[in-house]
């Protein structure tokens, strides 16, 4: 059976959350400048990150097989080196997005930064052909004890450790098409063989391979971000200029939603999570 999420207490830089009962302490930079509202509850933590050793304290041990529930799906949660969890909880509108669109026929989605694969999870569970793409080979092999969890082991989702940038535009020049696109872009980071990547520099001619990469006329994007260098409005700008989003906009089919994600604590406050953009053509 899944155990809940649910975000307790955040403040001071931290956030403390409940993993089905199993307490977690972990940085939140959105934290900082806040104060924490009930701070004797910290005290019962039963794992705690310290960023600046990089690594976990375990008061407890960490349950084995430890899952969440994410709506239509589970995933499996574990502590990872950089004070991950194993899945960003703040998502979870996005899967319920992602998930509630049937395909009619096979239709093909393209997860970029795919991470540990709740996306992917939620996209195939709707019935699309997933391609899964991240440049760690350790969130790949988590994806798939994700797919087994889920019984998808048999699902047609193909797992690439890839270059997302390189990988898009390959794709383009394959001339593939897909229905649905996803990325969660890091602020910065490196590929499998060392090449940075920034994303206020190298977000638009990713953006400019995915506009290649979808019909028009039938489409979905969802792109995601944390970074202070580029928000949602600098996506929305960029996108409404593409000749792409422009031919659904002109037939008055074209759906936009932006916002910010945000997950509320148990006192009701909002801890905010960074952008998301979702574009889609519709009936």
């Amino acid at each position: 059976m899944s155990n809940v999420y649910q975000l307790i207490d955040f403040g001071d830089g931290l956030k403390l959350e409940s993993l089905g009962g199993y307490l977690v302490s972990r940085p939140s930079p959105a934290a900082e400048g806040i104060r924490q509202k009930h701070p004797q509850r910290w005290r019962n933590a039963d794992a705690v990150y310290d960023v600046s050793q990089r690594r976990w304290t375990h008061r407890s041990v960490w349950p084995e097989s430890l899952t969440l529930d994410c709506g239509n799906f589970s995933m499996p949660v574990r502590p990872t080196p950089f004070g991950h969890i194993g899945l960003f909880p703040e998502q979870a509108k996005n899967w319920q997005w992602l998930s509630a669109k049937h395909p009619q026929n096979e239709s093909l989605a393209l997860n970029l930064f795919a991470y540990t694969g709740a996306s992917t999870m939620a996209l195939a569970q709707a019935g699309f052909s997933v391609v899964h793409v991240d440049a760690a080979k350790p969130n790949v092999a988590a994806a798939k004890v994700a797919a087994e969890t889920n019984q998808l082991h048999d699902a047609p989702i193909r797992y690439l450790v890839d270059d997302a940038a390189k990988f898009a535009a390959r794709e383009v020049r394959r001339q593939r098409r897909y229905h649905t696109i996803v990325m969660d872009p890091p602020a910065y980071g490196h590929s499998p063989k060392g090449k940075t990547w920034r994303l206020e520099r190298d977000l638009w001619p990713l953006v400019d391979d995915c506009l290649e990469l979808i019909d028009p006329m039938d489409f979905r994007m969802l792109i995601t971000g944390h970074s202070p260098q580029v928000d949602a409005s600098d996506v929305l700008e960029y996108l409404m200029r593409s000749a792409a989003v422009k031919a659904a906009k002109q037939n008055d089919r074209l759906r936009v939603k932006t916002g910010r994600s945000a997950i509320q604590d148990q006192s009701g406050r909002s801890l905010d999570a960074g952008f998301y953009v979702r574009v889609e053509s519709g009936d």
